[in-house]
């Protein structure tokens, strides 16, 4: 053994403690000879042909010893094993397979005594003169199996270990088996808080047992158990939350189908400690929890009066609904933007109302209420032509205007198919809305329910309905409660309140980066949420990749001037501030750095000559000059109104050709305009957006050029805007720029933004309130402007 004083011992103990040793400069080239002799003794031979392969055989009838036998394997072949007996029995070399190998015995006594360095017991078995296996005792085995194997495969020699080791079924679990003994209103309706009956099972090696038979099992205290002809690992911890279990649940009693889905999908191995292998249902629940927790289910056939056919991901779409719709469970369907997340809905209408008749009239057997669309403005008339054009059959209802019913509502809905109406109304006329048995209530671009406290989100949630659906392409935008406030629409408790959320997963994905917690959180959120991607060439083939690409710019001299004076002077407010002042003034620094970075006649709001002034405009001119000369439409995105009219009038007058500008205080009548003279071929190339006014409802496929000329910091915002061009019925490559000046804070903004997606992509930022949490430290970083903002000037 080492000294622990010595370089070798104090190195040894850094390995568990800490990594720093500090040692005499003349101890260190003797101590590292020592420590590379002591590897070259036990690494093996790496020109070998053959190498030492270790093969562990639980015990026989009758006998209580494992068997860890020796062999010879060939590096090349790992099924060629020569068993030590027969080496033994050979001289100088030994042929199997037709293959002949030189020296095999001098290869396993060597390789056999660098194998005992890292496994001591196998000195026992060299003291015989032809060793050929091991005889250990089952904890001796179970320490082979839990340590020594790993480390022996990680030295380069060969393991085989009995086949149920690796397997969940090898370990104490438990087996769920569960009935309905409450429906909804309609057979087949149980809904996240339906009741279940359950009883528990104990099983070990896939066998069910008794409490009875367990606690025996236990009592031999031995890691490695026998049950009916399979072993089984047993440690302590484990034992002890088999017993935990059984004293939380009882054996037998009830549960609601959320704590057995938590269950089946494995969330509840955390808390209780027990894996559940598997879960079994009775009668109609069978087929929920079959379906659901092993993401199978059938396909329908699609319904023969929608005015258009469906793609096969579309027909999965409107059969995922309708399964979950059998039995009153919400549903997320998150497609990309432009996959037809609406006409999937208006196909699963046509399809519960039983069309197949051929008269496209209702069955008499058929109960089915009105579904609530609830919407932002902005997309209210593309609801209705949506429903005009592919499901004419459909009866509408348009909930909005000063001509709207209030409490006649109750009874004139019960007219139609589907009442449309925005989310302020939702909450303004909750009280006409909340008297109307609803089928379902849908809502689109269901972010809008984000934020858990807004009383228009509480209004929403307080809605009834049979099944709950909610649309949108972001999910998540910057933080997880936004997932959980859908979630807690569609299927109120699932996912817990959210004070559990937060701690269950919050905290731990979003502050620890928990891969385990976002992994079992993605498998909770599974059957509830369905969501495709555009580029996923699997699911749609008429549509061409899209091409992102940062456009860095430098300031110029006037930008640099400009910017280090904001900075100077809100850096000292900022400093002296604190709570919501600190908070309002960190965002208009936001502010107007973004818009000393777009043009200085922006931040100075004086109407001054725009040419040349700003080198986002310049290097912006030069792309669109080249795009135009290739027969290329363009889009170019700013949240300002002001810095979109900017743009219009230069470059009009620059590259001569007319600009439209669409902004929020555009009329519909007119924005309806622009868009069929830029959508027609011969209209104008250019068309300037407004971000917020442009990122939703819009079809603009004649562009394939999408500029970002300033940035909102959200990449869901700015996807959401890329998506007007980048949808179904592109035909060409879309190409998207995002302007990005170098050494600002955009910069250093893009590369948070990058970081931020993250979290969004592994659980199929809102804004920049995030920023203002910082230090004024790291805001002072955060705003500096370096040397390569004027091209290192």
């Amino acid at each position: 053994p080492f000294d622990s004083e010595s370089f070798p011992g104090k190195w040894v103990q850094a390995l568990a403690g800490d990594p720093y040793v500090q040692v005499p400069k003349k101890e260190l080239k003797t101590s590292f000879s020592k420590i590379s002799s002591w590897l070259d003794q036990i690494k093996p031979d790496s020109d070998a042909l053959l190498r030492l392969c270790f093969k562990l055989n639980p015990p026989e009838e009758n006998d209580q010893n494992w068997i860890l036998s020796y062999h010879l394997q060939a590096k090349d072949d790992k099924s060629l094993l020569i068993p030590a007996e027969k080496i033994w029995r050979a001289h100088s070399q030994v042929t199997i397979v037709k293959r002949t190998f030189e020296n095999p015995q001098e290869r396993l006594l060597t390789d056999l005594g660098r194998a005992s360095r890292l496994y001591p017991a196998i000195e026992k078995s060299l003291k015989s003169a032809h060793p050929a296996a091991l005889r250990l005792t089952t904890r001796h085995a179970y320490s082979f199996l839990r340590e020594a194997a790993s480390l022996m495969e990680q030295s380069g020699f060969g393991v085989l270990l009995p086949p149920w080791w690796q397997k969940t079924t090898a370990r104490p679990g438990v087996k769920l088996r569960v009935k309905s003994v409450s429906t909804g209103t309609r057979s087949g309706l149980f809904g996240i808080g339906g009741i279940l009956a359950y009883d528990w099972r104990i099983a070990l090696g896939g066998e069910t047992i008794s409490l009875e038979e367990f606690k025996e099992l236990a009592q031999l205290k031995v890691p490695l158990v026998k049950v009916r002809g399979k072993w089984v690992e047993l440690n302590p911890e484990e034992i002890e939350k088999a017993i935990k279990f059984f004293e939380k649940y009882k054996g037998t009693g009830e549960m609601m189908l959320s704590e057995a889905l938590r269950l089946g999908l494995g969330q509840e191995q955390s808390e209780v400690g027990l894996p559940v292998v598997d879960i079994e249902g009775e009668g109609e629940i069978k087929k929920v929890l079959d379906d659901l927790i092993n993401s199978s289910m059938s396909l329908v056939e699609p319904p023969h009066t929608f005015r258009g056919i469906l793609r096969p991901y579309q027909v999965k779409g409107v059969s995922w609904l309708t399964f979950l719709n059998q039995f009153g469970l919400g549903a997320c369907l998150a497609d990309d933007m432009g996959l037809g997340k609406t006409i999937q809905v208006i196909a699963l209408l046509l399809h519960e109302r039983n069309n197949s008749n051929g008269n496209g009239n209702k069955k008499v057997d058929v109960d089915v209420g009105p579904t609530l669309v609830v919407c932002p403005m902005s997309v209210v008339g593309n609801w209705y032509k949506e429903v005009e054009r592919f499901a004419p059959s459909l009866k509408v209802m348009v909930h909005h205007g000063t001509e709207r019913l209030s409490r006649s509502l109750k009874k004139e809905v019960k007219k139609y198919d589907m009442v449309i109406t925005t989310y302020a109304l939702a909450y303004r006329d909750e009280s006409y809305i909340s008297s109307v048995d609803w089928e379902r209530i849908i809502l689109d671009e269901a972010q809008n329910i984000k934020n858990p406290a807004a009383k228009q989100t509480q209004a929403i949630k307080r809605l009834s309905a049979r099944q709950k659906v909610a649309l949108t392409g972001t999910p998540v935008e910057n933080r997880l409660s936004e997932l959980w406030s859908i979630m807690d629409f569609l299927n109120k408790g699932y996912l817990g309140s959210q004070k559990e959320f937060k701690g269950r997963f919050g905290i731990p994905i979003e502050r620890h980066h928990s891969t385990k917690r976002a992994e079992v959180l993605k498998l909770l959120i599974q059957p509830f949420v369905l969501r495709r991607l555009k580029t996923d060439k699997t699911i749609i083939k008429d549509l061409p990749e899209k091409m992102e690409m940062k456009v860095f710019c430098n300031l110029t001299k006037e930008q640099v001037t400009l910017y280090e004076a904001v900075v100077q002077e809100m850096l000292d407010k900022i400093e002296e501030s604190e709570g919501i002042k600190r908070k309002g003034l960190v965002l208009s620094t936001l502010m107007k750095l973004k818009q000393v970075c777009n043009h200085p006649a922006q931040f100075l709001h004086d109407r001054s000559a725009i040419p040349d002034r700003s080198g986002k405009l310049t290097r912006l001119k030069e792309m669109l000059d080249e795009a135009l000369s290739e027969g290329d439409k363009a889009l170019i995105f700013t949240q300002f109104r002001e810095m979109g009219g900017m743009l219009q009038e230069y470059l009009q007058e620059q590259l001569d050709c007319e600009t439209l500008f669409l902004h929020g205080g555009t009329t519909k009548k007119k924005r309806d305009v622009m868009i069929d003279r830029f959508q027609s071929g011969k209209g104008p190339p250019l068309f300037v957006l407004s971000l917020k006014a442009g990122g939703l409802g819009l079809n603009l496929t004649e562009a394939n050029q999408v500029f970002h000329f300033d940035r909102w910091w959200n990449p869901a915002v700015e996807n959401q805007a890329t998506d007007r061009a980048f949808r179904i019925g592109q035909k060409k490559n879309v190409f998207v720029h995002k302007f990005v000046c170098i050494g600002t804070l955009e910069e250093r903004i893009d590369q948070l933004i990058e970081q931020k997606k993250e979290l969004a992509d592994t659980i199929v930022g809102s804004g920049e309130d995030w920023i203002t949490e910082m230090s004024t430290d790291q805001l002072r970083e955060l705003f500096a402007m370096s040397k390569e903002a004027v091209g290192g000037v």
